[in-house]
């Protein structure tokens, strides 16, 4: 565990319109004012996105699991915002939804705003972390610097550790044909190539 102590900077509220780029509206706004270290919060609503729901498989380094959404779905979500090699790093993931549908993942590339979405950016200062490429993940994590500290959560008292519960069984994968879990898989299916 590595973690800092900082403190809170500016404070900026953002109105992100219909049919702007939800994401290079957000990263322009914050290297406009400079905003090294931060974090953000945001809600409204997406014509279309692309997001990470996962890894294809669990393995290390991870191969994304990219999901497309369009037709207009309702976010909400968290943002850190920590410099990279090239200017702030700004890290985004959301949950969405629309007609009983949701995913929940990290947002790339791709985010156009639907009517508006609403953004309130945090600045931190103080803090020594830098996001930087991570040879065993293949990752760009968050790194504290020298002005960070290190450390562990101290151990768990004997009494206070519950008692270990037998895992349940395994259930065999049976959906019925147009259950939720078939309609979940048809929307994050990824093209074949």
């Amino acid at each position: 565990m590595q973690y800092s102590e900082g403190r809170l900077g500016r404070v900026f509220v953002l109105r992100i319109d219909d049919g702007e780029d939800f994401l290079a509206v957000t990263r322009d706004f914050i290297n406009d004012k400079e905003v090294q270290t931060g974090t953000l919060i945001f809600l409204g609503a997406l014509r279309q996105g692309r997001m990470v729901t996962g890894p294809e498989t669990l393995a290390i380094p991870p191969e994304p699991h990219y999901v497309m959404f369009e037709g207009g779905w309702e976010m909400v979500g968290i943002g850190t915002i920590y410099p990279g090699e090239d200017g702030p790093a700004i890290h985004y993931h959301a949950s969405v939804g629309r007609a009983g549908h949701a995913l929940t993942g990290c947002l790339r590339e791709k985010a156009i705003t639907y009517i508006v979405a609403e953004v309130i950016v945090l600045e931190l200062t103080g803090l020594d972390i830098r996001r930087l490429p991570q040879e065993k993940t293949g990752l760009v994590l968050p790194v504290h610097g020298t002005a960070g500290r290190t450390g562990k959560q101290p151990p768990v008292p004997a009494a206070e550790v519950p008692p270990e519960e037998s895992a349940p069984a395994e259930k065999e994968d049976v959906d019925e044909p147009g259950g939720l879990a078939e309609i979940i898989r048809d929307l994050t299916r990824r093209p074949r190539t």
